[in-house]
């Protein structure tokens, strides 16, 4: 317990100082009004712990820091809108602001009667309320909960892995948000929670798978930053190339604390898009690397590139498909800790394939387009990261046969054919 806090005061510690009087390096952003959407999914255990020993706040902490960076001034034309759902709390739309005072302005918009806010219909409904309500030309969204990747509705707890990456870290109990290793604390489900593609709801145990999240949303985005678990995979950036033209999130897990708040809100409002995406990517990467927990991936994606990268690997696949089975899954990088043995360096996968030269250099080439920025430390917890091409990939296990079905009817299976029929 001692532990837990000490822990979370080192990281508030170290944060890195800002200054508000340093020149940007990124030029200006210079469309209409841009609204932003934060969707805070916390009706589970990321809003409080069962046990009041643990009466920690993730949600709330994140929601603070808000109020306590940049925020839009009353009637600039930018719009901060927060969805908060918690634990026993009606869910509501906020609008954060800060008045000629400078003075920040909490408005409720909106409370929505639902049970729970881990459901595609949820996020459509809000989506689509902010759409009429607040046109704009620009929009960027923010996803805040749990989440494991591509993995289908409740895979990542209830389906039946077979591998890890260390021995060591074989579990004798499913790994959960209060797991701790030394200073972290990550930002998975916690017991009894089955979290699945994006969101949980503790009471409902409602999720969202990513095809029907994608669908879900309304209108096209600026930008769309997971801050979840996991979700940096080619397989997630895929399905959402077609709703937004940049893409950020961690092909690793993410620590509890989430992104630095305080700080990312500028840009996001500040910047072009292309900038602000980099420029948030590298707060998230320092807010971590520089603390006594340093744990981090994180990458930047330019969603208009990925079907060159499809394109690419798909070329590689159709010689190399065969080759699959054979593979050491040992010898190539992990994203994943225990035995959840579903996310891989989708280069370090590829090399390990041992395609072409005229192959390979055709998948690099589209990567470097695609993956605009990305950062890692040197390690993740419990295993080292000596490989980094910034998204994660699943590699195909046949002694996985209902995991194999799913993957094929994902627009990245469709597109490369991975996973052949």
């Amino acid at each position: 317990m001692r532990k837990f806090f000490i822990f979370m005061a080192a990281v508030l510690s170290s944060l890195l100082v800002f200054s508000c009087e340093e020149e940007s390096p990124y030029p200006p952003y210079k469309g209409s009004g841009r609204v932003v959407v934060v969707y805070i999914s916390a009706n589970n255990d990321l809003s409080n712990y069962d046990d009041a020993e643990f009466g920690v706040s993730y949600a709330d902490t994140n929601y603070v820091a808000m109020l306590e960076g940049y925020l839009p001034a009353q009637g600039s034309g930018e719009r901060l809108l927060v969805f908060f759902h918690t634990v026993d709390d009606s869910p509501r739309l906020v609008e954060l602001s800060r008045d000629r005072k400078g003075n920040p302005v909490e408005t409720v918009v909106r409370t929505f009667d639902v049970e729970s806010s881990s459901t595609a219909e949820c996020v459509g409904s809000v989506l689509s309320y902010v759409k009429e309500s607040y046109p704009s030309d620009n929009y960027g969204l923010i996803l805040w909960s749990h989440s494991t990747g591509w993995l289908p509705e409740g895979y990542y707890e209830n389906g039946a892995p077979s591998g890890y990456a260390n021995p060591s870290d074989a579990p004798t109990s499913p790994m959960n948000h209060m797991d701790v290793y030394g200073n972290a604390i990550v930002k998975m489900a916690g017991p009894g929670i089955s979290p699945s593609s994006f969101g949980n709801d503790k009471y409902t145990g409602e999720e969202i798978d990513i095809i029907d999240l994608a669908a879900a949303i309304p209108m096209h985005l600026d930008f769309l930053i997971f801050d979840s678990c996991l979700m940096g995979c080619v397989e997630v950036a895929y399905q959402f190339r077609g709703v937004t033209d940049y893409f950020l999130a961690s092909p690793t897990e993410v620590l509890a604390n989430g992104f630095p708040y305080t700080h990312i809100m500028e840009p996001l409002f500040k910047y072009s898009t292309e900038s602000a995406l980099k420029e948030v990517a590298d707060l998230y990467f320092h807010y971590y690397a520089d603390s006594n927990a340093p744990y981090a991936t994180v990458s930047v994606v330019d969603c208009s590139r990925l079907d060159g990268l499809a394109s690419a690997c798909r070329a590689i696949y159709e010689e190399n498909r065969y080759k699959v089975p054979d593979l050491d899954l040992g010898a190539i990088q992990p994203y994943f800790r225990m035995n959840k043995h579903w996310f891989y360096d989708l280069g370090d996968f590829v090399e390990n394939l041992e395609p072409s030269a005229t192959l390979m250099a055709d998948f690099r080439s589209a990567m470097d387009r695609a993956v605009i920025f990305k950062e890692n430390t040197e390690r993740f917890i419990s295993f080292e990261i000596t490989d980094f091409s910034g998204l994660s990939t699943y590699i195909q296990k046949p002694e996985e046969p209902y995991l194999d079905e799913y993957y094929r009817g994902l627009d990245w299976n469709i597109a490369t054919r991975m996973i052949a029929e």
